[in-house]
C-alpha cells in the first residue's frame, strides 16, 4: 500500500474514469482527508491480523494510492514457477512515475523470494494499456484472467501479458448505469476463494455474458449478482485477503457495505472476517476504492 502525500483529482486520468468528482474543498484538505482514511484503511487491516507493507508516496503523484494499477506478484501455487513481479503500461501519462524498483525491491525482501521481473511498460509506445489488478480480475487457482476491454485495458497489452503468465484470459465489453465503458475491470467484479461477485448487467453483449457466467461458475464458486447502482458505491472494488491465522478477510468501503443487501452482508460474515472503512474523498476524488489500494502479495 502507498501512503499519499499530494493526493489529487488526476484530470488526465479522469478522461477515461467516470467514476471521478471535482471536490470544492481545498487541495491542502482534500490530502490530509486522503491520508487519514488510507491510515484508518492501513490500521484496520493490521488490527484484522493482514500483514500490510507500507509505503510512502515521496514522488508527490495524484493516484499512487492505488500501487494494483503497476506491479502484480505471482507465487505459481503448482510449485514449478518462480516467483513472478508484472509491471504495467499505464494509460496516463501522470501515473507512470509511480513505477518504483526500490518497491519490487522490497516486495522480495517481503516475500523473501527472488522473483523473475516482467516489464511490460515499452508498450505504452505503442499506446498500448493494461494497468494490473484493475484490468486483470485474476483467478490464481485455475489460471483464468477476466478483463473487461476499455481504454485502459487494449488487446495487444493483453495478449503480450498472457503470453508472459500463461493465464488464460476472458474478454468482453461493459459500460455503466450512464452508458460510459467501463474504465476497470474490478469495479464490477471481485474474484474470491469460494465467491464470484460480478455485475453481470454491466456486459453489454448477450454472448459475451454468457460467456463470463459460465466461466465463473466452471470454476466452482458461488456466483453473487450486484447491479448497477452497486456498482457505482464500489461494491464490485473487493478483495478477500487472508490474515496470520489463516482467516478470511474481506476488504471493502463503509459505501461498498453499505450497499450490499442484507443477504449478501450475512454471506459475507459467514465465510469470514469484513473490514470496511469510509475512504469517501479517496472514492469520490480519484474514483477508486478498497481493492484498488492494495497490490496483494500472497499465494498463489
Amino acid at each position: 500500500m502507498i501512503r499519499p502525500t499530494a493526493f489529487a483529482r488526476d484530470d488526465e486520468a479522469a478522461q477515461t474514469n467516470s467514476f471521478m468528482q471535482k471536490s470544492t474543498e481545498t487541495a491542502e484538505r482534500v490530502q490530509e482527508q486522503a491520508r487519514r482514511e488510507f491510515d484508518a484503511l492501513a490500521g484496520a487491516l493490521k488490527e484484522a491480523g493482514v500483514s500490510v507493507l507500507v509505503f510512502e508516496d515521496d514522488l508527490e503523484l495524484p493516484d499512487s494510492v492505488f500501487p494494483n494499477n503497476w506491479v502484480t506478484f505471482h507465487q505459481f501455487e503448482s510449485g514449478d514457477g518462480h516467483p513472478l513481479l508484472v509491471t504495467y503500461p499505464m494509460c496516463a501519462a501522470s501515473r507512470r512515475r509511480e513505477r518504483r524498483v526500490e518497491i519490487l525491491d522490497a516486495i522480495a525482501r517481503f516475500t523473501d523470494t527472488s522473483p523473475d521481473h516482467v516489464d511490460l511498460s515499452q508498450l505504452e509506445h505503442e499506446d498500448q494499456c493494461l494497468e494490473g489488478t484493475g484490468s486483470l480480475v485474476l483467478d490464481r487457482v485455475h489460471g483464468v484472467a477476466y478483463a473487461c476491454l476499455s481504454g485502459r485495458t487494449t488487446e495487444q497489452a493483453l495478449d503480450a501479458w498472457s503470453d508472459e503468465t500463461g493465464y488464460e484470459v476472458v474478454r468482453f465489453y461493459a459500460a455503466d448505469a450512464e452508458g460510459n465503458p467501463v474504465y476497470h475491470t474490478n469495479v464490477i467484479m471481485s474474484i474470491g476463494s469460494e465467491l464470484a461477485v460480478v455485475c453481470l448487467a454491466s456486459i453489454t453483449d448477450p454472448d459475451e455474458y454468457d460467456v463470463v457466467e459460465a466461466a465463473l461458475r466452471k470454476s466452482g464458486r458461488e456466483v453473487m449478482p450486484i447491479t448497477l447502482d452497486q456498482v457505482a458505491h464500489f461494491c464490485g472494488n473487493i478483495l478477500q485477503l487472508r490474515n496470520s491465522d489463516g482467516e478470511s478477510v474481506f476488504a471493502m468501503s463503509k459505501s461498498a457495505w453499505e450497499h450490499f443487501t442484507p443477504e449478501q452482508q450475512a454471506r459475507f460474515e459467514s465465510l469470514g472476517r469484513v473490514v470496511a472503512v469510509p475512504i469517501p474523498t479517496i472514492e469520490y476524488v480519484a474514483g477508486g476504492s478498497v481493492r484498488c489500494m492494495i497490490a496483494e502479495l500472497g499465494n498463489p
